[in-house]
């Protein structure tokens, strides 16, 4: 039986065929749902420029193989089967190896992209050479495995055909990825660079859906997976895990809401010196006053000084992290109040440590809506980075609630949580009082 090529392409997923041969693009996201022939279409392309150019290495990637494997891999034998390619005659595939062979000499390869701790690098990708790319629920892979696998595309009969070195990514929305940083809000914004393309796919745009499967899936999903995952709701948490609410973090920037009448000074310090930012954070009772972000070489104790001049603190209400470089302000503010984030806790001792304590009173105040932001400066840092504060779950604890690791929130967000981690310090004054049993209402504990 003779192939036959008879790929009929949504409207949406035609676009990335376009992009695929125009002069600029080189990174797309397909998706932001369920059900938007997210998969079909990378299993499609794949096979047709493999079947297309001869001798091409294209790449697939997904956090683990096993992944791939279960998910894009089912769609390639899929997409063969109905071309009516056969294995062993027209393709090989290579369960040992994780590849598939075409006749034409192409190949499509399965690369595990997760982070490892024993290789942070992603060493393991050194050295290949692949024509282009894809990535599969790329919401779920760290950036920097991104970056990686990027550097490696490009490299392999490009020039001879002329294809760009270029990466296509689907996914579900996830506001905790650089997807959401770097793709779909600057596409919302209507600020992606010149060589980005966001193409926001509904489950309405795949015309091979049935209306049964469809209606199903809004029967059993929840109303805020339902929102998320079929309507394309990017704005959604959607990590049990997480200790803010967008909503509530959505609050903070509503001057019409009236606060308790506490308007004493206090400033919070966020110090560092290396790649990380220095932030002071100016506090008249919970409402933000002012936000600053010292640059590398400036000094702090006189920013700090100057501000504590212009807004009235004293000096017993000035906090900030101790730990490294920040142990050297006490002798500038001996009746200060040094933060170790490692420390024994304040007021509950049911958490592992003082700044994990510290964040949970923040996410306790601002959940009540008593946190207010005046300084907007910084308001799309400030949710990004408040959007990866999470705790582990409850089978990853030992005996007391404990945050993912610092490294774990630099990998989701690219960079450290600085801005948040001086809001989280200004919590200390908070914590003269006892905490309430929302804390832990707030998480299900």
């Amino acid at each position: 039986m003779e192939p036959e090529i008879n790929f009929k392409p949504t409207l949406k997923q035609d676009k990335v065929f376009e992009m695929f041969n125009d002069e600029k693009t080189t990174e797309i996201v397909y998706g932001g749902s369920l059900r938007s022939g997210k998969t079909h279409l990378l299993a499609a392309l794949m096979c047709l420029k493999c079947l297309e150019y001869p001798g091409i290495r294209v790449a697939v990637g997904r956090n683990v193989i096993a992944k791939i494997k279960s998910s894009i891999l089912v769609n390639i034998i899929e997409v063969l089967d109905g071309w009516k390619l056969k294995n062993g005659t027209h393709y090989k595939y290579n369960s040992t190896s994780g590849e598939i062979t075409f006749s034409t000499g192409s190949k499509i390869l399965f690369v595990a992209l997760a982070y490892r701790p024993s290789d942070p690098n992603y060493i393991t990708l050194g050295g290949e050479q692949f024509t282009f790319g894809v990535i599969d629920e790329a919401t779920e892979v760290e950036e920097k495995g991104k970056s990686i696998f990027q550097t490696r595309i490009g490299r392999y009969k490009n020039a001879e055909y002329k294809i760009k070195p270029i990466l296509i990514m689907t996914c579900n929305p996830s506001k905790s990825s650089f997807i959401y940083r770097d793709f779909y809000k600057p596409w919302k914004e209507g600020r992606l660079e010149d060589h980005q393309q966001f193409i926001q796919a509904l489950p309405e745009d795949n015309t091979y859906n049935s209306p049964g499967y469809l209606e199903n899936l809004r029967k059993t999903l929840s109303l805020t997976e339902r929102r998320r995952l079929l309507d394309g709701e990017w704005e959604l948490e959607d990590s049990p895990n997480s200790l803010f609410k967008s909503t509530d973090v959505a609050l903070m920037y509503d001057s019409s809401i009236i606060l308790d009448q506490d308007t004493t000074m206090r400033i919070s310090a966020d110090i560092a010196f290396t790649s990380d930012k220095c932030i002071l954070i100016v506090w008249s009772g919970l409402t933000v006053k002012k936000i600053v972000s010292i640059p590398q070489g400036s000094t702090v104790i006189d920013t700090i000084k100057r501000l504590a001049e212009e807004y009235g603190v004293k000096p017993n209400n000035v906090c900030w992290d101790a730990d490294g470089v920040g142990k050297y302000i006490k002798q500038y503010f001996p009746s200060g109040t040094e933060i170790h984030n490692g420390a024994k806790t304040i007021a509950n001792h049911g958490y592992s440590n003082l700044k994990t304590e510290l964040y949970f009173k923040l996410s306790e105040l601002v959940a009540a809506g008593k946190v207010k932001i005046e300084d907007h400066s910084f308001s799309k840092d400030i949710d990004e980075e408040l959007a990866v504060i999470k705790h582990k779950p409850k089978e990853n604890m030992t005996n007391k609630i404990e945050l993912i690791s610092k490294g774990q929130m630099k990998r989701e967000l690219g960079h450290s949580p600085d801005i948040s981690d001086a809001l989280a310090y200004g919590m200390v004054f908070q914590l003269k009082a006892p905490l309430t049993a929302s804390s832990f209402d707030f998480i299900g504990f």
